[in-house]
C-alpha cells in the first residue's frame, strides 16, 4: 500500500485463533460444561451469525475464547466475509477454523472488518493438492497494513458497508419473493 499512515493489524487488535475440537471421548466419564460452537458454516454473508453448534467441554476455556459483542469472525480457509458480531449469545465459543479479530476501543470494527473483507489477497496462499483451498495466517492478518484514518473516517466507511451488506440482503430476499410470486401465478395459470 503507498501512501498516508498505516498501522498492523496486529497493534490495533487482537488477533486469536479458535479453540480445538474436543474429542466426544474426553468428556465422556466426567461432568462437562456446554458452550455454543460457531464454526465457519455457521457465517453468512450479510454479516450474520446463521446459528451454532452445541459442544460440550471437560474444562473450562478462558475467557478470551468467549465470542463478545465487536468480535470480528473471519474464516481461516477460504476467507471470503467478515462478520461483525451484534450479540453475543452466552456461553458461544468460535472453531480453530475461525480467527476472531477483537478491535481496540480507538478503531471502529466495522471499518476493519469492511477492510478485511475488500482484500482478494487473503486469498492468495494456496494449499492442497486437487483443490483449491486459501489459508491464511495469523501471521500474515497481524502483518496486514491497515490505512490509520480518523476515527470519524472510520465510521464512515464502516457505516457504508454495513449498508452495503442490509443491501445485498434485501436484494437477495426481493429475489427469493419474485421467484416465490413467479412461481405461484404460473401453478395459478397451469392447474386450470
Amino acid at each position: 500500500m503507498t501512501g498516508g499512515k498505516h498501522i498492523k493489524l496486529g497493534q490495533l487488535a487482537d488477533i486469536i485463533n479458535g479453540i480445538p475440537d474436543v474429542k466426544p471421548a474426553a468428556y465422556t466419564t466426567s461432568p462437562s460444561i456446554t458452550y455454543n460452537l460457531i464454526q465457519p458454516n455457521h457465517l453468512g454473508p450479510y454479516n450474520n451469525i446463521q446459528g451454532y453448534s452445541v459442544l460440550k467441554r471437560p474444562v473450562p476455556v478462558n475467557h478470551n475464547y468467549l465470542l463478545r459483542t465487536g468480535d470480528i469472525l473471519l474464516k481461516r480457509l477460504n476467507p471470503d466475509n467478515a462478520v461483525i458480531v451484534d450479540t453475543a449469545p452466552a456461553q458461544t465459543i468460535f472453531s480453530s477454523n475461525l480467527f476472531v479479530i477483537r478491535v481496540r476501543d480507538n478503531y471502529y470494527a466495522p471499518y476493519i472488518a469492511s477492510f478485511l473483507e475488500s482484500l482478494t489477497w487473503l486469498n492468495s496462499n494456496l494449499v492442497g493438492s486437487f483443490s483449491a483451498i486459501r489459508s491464511v495466517s495469523l501471521k500474515t492478518l497481524a502483518e496486514l497494513d491497515i490505512p490509520d484514518i480518523a476515527y470519524e473516517r472510520q465510521q464512515a466507511v464502516g457505516h457504508l458497508w454495513l449498508l452495503h451488506k442490509k443491501r445485498q440482503r434485501l436484494l437477495e430476499d426481493f429475489k427469493t419473493q419474485d421467484q416465490q410470486l413467479f412461481t405461484a401465478v404460473m401453478n395459478s395459470i397451469t392447474s386450470r
